[in-house]
């Protein structure tokens, strides 16, 4: 197959990879919440559905084009797996690896991450299509990631900070399976940093990466220097076959409340539960009358009772 830009294959034969159906698409292999994607290639990323497509000749279109409506490290092994099927197998496991990296932020070998990271560089300094920018640079960054490593130094060295507070317990990890929960402490002076989520960056005292490959859990209250917050992890958006997380709860009444009850000068709010990631988080101030402690006890509480719940299952 051939890659060509979602907008210039509508209406044309093509398959979708991590993204959504558009007149023309003959098939999609994705994650997403409501994807038709044959139920035998179901898998936890994109990426191990395309390796999965890649094993089924009798599910194969005939199609000449692949395309994804936005650029990350999962739509990009996935892409590249239909694009450059030989290469893409023989390097299957450790390409799966850095799209678990960068839709996850969770990795097995952390030469996937240090790739995962790059690969956001290089599709961030793109000035035309990320996809036509990187494909041809792939094979390079997963056989050499070393090459790039005045990219990735930097970050690498954050999650390396984090693995070793984890396991000193400089960094404290309290978790509710019960209710998918894990409460995160991380000592008021670590600074915020610059971390990646996707190809997007963000910043966090401590990197994401390193404390979800330490929890099991899919729900995540953070208490740091800043104001506390409770941040869902992507998986709880997508369609996972490994396992099904606990539905997510809608935190809008949760955010109205304690907007009420903060006597400080921002109010609280809750991303809404269809997105991506959302987090329940204070907004226009870093100033709080609302303690860790009772941030947990509200949390916990509305978590439990869970009277409106989402999960990409639904339906």
């Amino acid at each position: 197959m051939e890659y060509r830009p979602y907008a210039e294959v509508t209406g044309r034969p093509h398959v979708v990879v991590d993204g959504s159906a558009q007149a023309g698409t003959d098939l999609v292999l994705s994650h997403w919440p409501g994807a038709a994607t044959p139920a035998i290639l179901r898998a936890d990323l994109s990426a191990e559905i395309a390796f999965k497509y890649l094993d089924h000749p009798e599910l194969h279109v005939d199609a000449p084009y692949v395309t994804n409506n936005h650029f990350d490290q999962d739509g990009l092994v996935s892409v590249f797996a239909l694009v450059e099927p030989e290469a893409a197998q023989a390097r299957r496991e450790r390409l799966v690896d850095i799209a678990r990296a960068g839709d996850f932020s969770t990795f097995r070998d952390r030469d996937a991450a240090r790739a995962a990271l790059t690969m956001a560089h290089l599709g961030n300094v793109a000035t035309d299509d990320p996809y036509r920018a990187v494909l041809p640079r792939l094979v390079e960054v997963v056989d050499d990631v070393g090459r790039f490593r005045t990219v990735w130094a930097d970050e690498d060295a954050h999650i390396t900070e984090t693995e070793r507070a984890i396991e000193t317990g400089t960094i404290g990890i309290e978790t509710r399976p019960d209710l998918d929960l894990a409460i995160v402490t991380i000592p008021s002076a670590w600074a915020q940093r610059t971390v990646h989520q996707f190809t997007t960056t963000r910043t966090d005292a401590a990197h994401p990466m390193a404390i979800n490959n330490a929890i099991d859990e899919y729900a995540v209250v953070t208490i740091a220097a800043r104001a506390p917050e409770l941040q869902y992890r992507y998986e709880t958006w997508v369609h996972l076959t490994s396992r099904r997380p606990r539905p997510r709860v809608d935190l809008a009444d949760l955010a109205t409340r304690l907007t009420r009850e903060d006597r400080g000068p921002g109010h609280w709010t809750f991303d809404g539960v269809t997105s991506l990631s959302p987090a329940l988080h204070l907004v226009r101030s870093a100033e709080t009358t609302i303690t860790a402690d009772r941030f947990i006890e509200l949390v916990t509480d509305e978590l439990s009772a869970a009277v409106v719940t989402w999960s990409p299952y639904d339906g």
